[in-house]
């Protein structure tokens, strides 16, 4: 039997059957099309054993004179800097108080209220808290000097986090911990977190003219909308801005042990 050639048609057609698509593809996996043949798409591995927090949104790569290469990405609630598959956490700060927090420990719960005169974080939000002596049983003052994701707001004044040792691992107060933590505390707030899911806004120019909130104003916050990034590099340094906020400047010759600041700061 003389041999014959077959001239397959790139791409995978799914809206024919098997039979009629002749010299076709109608299903794959992992393949693509190149130079008019199929080949597969290697596997992936895994980028790094490191975690981060949340959703990531947005990608930006970019290589400083010296040669590094960063990847630069924003989640939900923070911003990294990837280098040699460290994750660097650059998040901008958003407020400080000094001396200014309190705490409250119920026997039994994991759950830690603090007070903080109007605070301004919202559920989601990143707070390293410094200075705090034992509550008197197992918070001790290792389990509060750490940064913590708050969990729940109360009101302006007053948040709650879960309590953890240095391993991550939940910690339950006792009945010893009836201290609210001395007179020294300090805490460092991350910029407010956004959402993880899309929210569609009523007001003006939605919907049918004229109709329902046509016309009335609705806007959405920065921590009331689905948190997205927009970033690019400005030679070797990056600017970065969450949706809706302000922007801010990471300056690659001052490590990446530092965070982004605001540009109002650098420049005014």
């Amino acid at each position: 039997m003389p041999l014959t050639k077959f001239n397959f048609k790139p791409g995978i057609n799914k809206e024919e059957t098997n039979y009629s698509n002749e010299n076709g593809w109608v299903d794959g996996n992992l393949v693509r099309f190149r130079k008019g043949g199929v080949e597969k798409i290697g596997g992936w591995a895994k980028k790094s054993s490191n975690v981060f927090f949340d959703t990531a949104r947005a990608l930006h790569s970019w290589i400083s004179l010296g040669g590094s290469r960063y990847l630069g990405f924003g989640t939900t609630s923070k911003y990294y800097i990837d280098n040699g598959g460290s994750y660097n956490d650059i998040t901008p700060i958003r407020a400080t108080t000094t001396n200014g927090i309190t705490f409250a420990a119920t026997d039994g719960s994991s759950l830690i209220t603090a007070t903080d005169s109007s605070h301004g974080a919202v559920v989601g939000d990143f707070v390293t808290i410094a200075g705090s002596v034992s509550l008197g049983g197992l918070i001790t003052a290792a389990v509060l000097n750490q940064e913590y994701q708050i969990t729940g707001v109360a009101n302006a004044n007053t948040f709650t986090f879960t309590a953890k040792d240095t391993s991550g691992d939940t910690v339950t107060a006792n009945s010893d911990d009836d201290e609210n933590g001395g007179s020294g505390v300090d805490g460092v707030y991350q910029i407010n977190s956004g959402l993880d899911v899309y929210v569609q806004a009523a007001g003006w120019g939605s919907g049918t003219w004229s109709a329902s909130t046509f016309g009335s104003t609705n806007a959405l916050s920065d921590t009331g909308q689905l948190r997205l990034w927009t970033h690019d590099n400005f030679g070797e340094d990056l600017i970065i801005n969450p949706r809706g906020g302000s922007i801010y400047r990471w300056v690659e010759n001052n490590g990446l042990s530092t965070r982004a600041v605001s540009l109002r700061y650098i420049w005014c």
